[in-house]
């Protein structure tokens, strides 16, 4: 079967002397990885840099039950990500965004509302005018919604304490180091309210959003066993200092 569906490039790899190994998450199959050929060569139909990391693209491939790497018959660009390839700070954050979504998406289920969460923060983020130092905090919680352990914000002044292990906010320190407590647990809270208010960019300073963030990694480790470290995060840190 022939199949034309949207993607959103996650990670591109060389492949033998003339052709890339990418790994795409599609609107219709979820995650797939594809061999596009000859794209190195002088002169290809399709580009190398058409497969940059966060790349939007309407993509054409055979689809076989069963089939393990697909050969990608022909991709275009679906949107033109300006803003992202030529504002450093952008340029950060979706190195960034692109390693997250590569250690966090191993289901090859598709799932359109996952689907569209990435597409339209790829766009809000090319499209911002203010600054984007608040994005990666906000994109990290954000997607743990779809990955099946978000935050369940149900903090007071009596549940105080956040257990990363549970996922929730508690009275007092659980039986395990994986926590955290007043005023970061506060701070998260805030956080959480802003996001179900439709926030896109958090706005906290930069001491709170980087220690947040941080704790956030921690919290995706604990859940996702194979998540690692992600080597993205100093550079994010370097950049985003406003």
């Amino acid at each position: 079967m022939i199949l034309s569906t949207k993607g959103i490039v996650l990670h591109c790899m060389d492949y033998s002397e003339t052709s890339v190994i990418v790994r795409i998450y599609t609107e219709q199959l979820g995650l797939q990885s594809y061999i596009a050929k000859g794209v190195r060569k002088k002169g290809a139909r399709m580009k190398r840099n058409l497969f940059t990391p966060l790349s939007i693209i309407r993509l054409v491939a055979n689809h076989k039950e069963g089939e393990g790497l697909r050969i990608l018959r022909d991709a275009s660009c679906e949107y033109q990500l300006n803003g992202i390839a030529s504002e450093m700070a952008k340029t950060a954050v979706s190195i960034y965004l692109s390693e997250l979504l590569t250690r966090s998406i191993t289901a090859q289920m598709a799932d359109p509302n996952l689907f569209e969460y990435m597409e339209d923060a790829i766009l809000n983020l090319d499209r911002a005018n203010d600054s984007v130092a608040g994005f990666p905090l906000a994109f990290t919680i954000g997607l743990t919604q779809f990955l099946g352990f978000a935050p369940h914000n149900n903090f007071s002044a009596s549940n105080s304490f956040f257990d990363m292990a549970g996922g929730n906010f508690c009275a007092f320190p659980p039986d395990h180091p994986y926590y955290f407590a007043s005023p970061l647990s506060d701070s998260l809270a805030e956080v959480l309210n802003a996001l179900n208010a439709g926030v896109r960019i958090i706005k906290t300073d930069y001491t709170t959003r980087s220690l947040l963030l941080s704790r956030m990694l921690e919290y995706f480790r604990i859940h996702i066993p194979t998540f690692g470290e992600i080597k993205s995060v100093q550079v994010l840190s370097d950049v985003l200092k406003d």
